[in-house]
């Protein structure tokens, strides 16, 4: 464990953290978008669900979110990892695996990876 760990995550950073996971789907979506590529001589703006045009930026930036999710995912045991993610994007309730610290611990060090990673604190 690092000296993160110990330390709890600023609510308002914790909050941010948990709703960019909420928002994996869309994530994704906008991910494979920008992994579909462009032509060098196409002008390219992506739709998203809501009939919206999406930059280019967006897209990527929705890439880099999805690699400090997994970064952020590889800082907790491998057993927990699909659990606690299930339980925070769509809300899952957790399996009586292991007892409720354990998932709590496991939780927050996850929110501080992933605040980490994406340079919130």
């Amino acid at each position: 464990m690092n000296q993160r760990d110990s330390v709890r995550t600023p609510k308002a950073v914790h909050h941010q953290c948990m709703w960019i996971i909420r928002d994996l789907d869309r994530l994704y979506r906008l991910d494979a978008i920008h992994r579909h590529g462009r032509r060098d001589d196409e002008l390219v703006f992506y739709e998203d669900e809501n009939c919206r045009c999406i930059s280019s930026d967006v897209a990527e930036e929705a890439s880099r979110k999805i690699e400090c999710i997994k970064s952020a995912l590889l800082a907790i045991p491998e057993e927990y990892r699909m659990d606690i993610l299930e339980s925070i994007a769509e809300g899952v309730k957790l399996p009586v695996i292991a007892h409720e610290n354990t998932w709590k611990k496991w939780k927050r060090v996850f929110i501080s990876e992933l605040a980490s990673n994406l340079k919130l604190i």
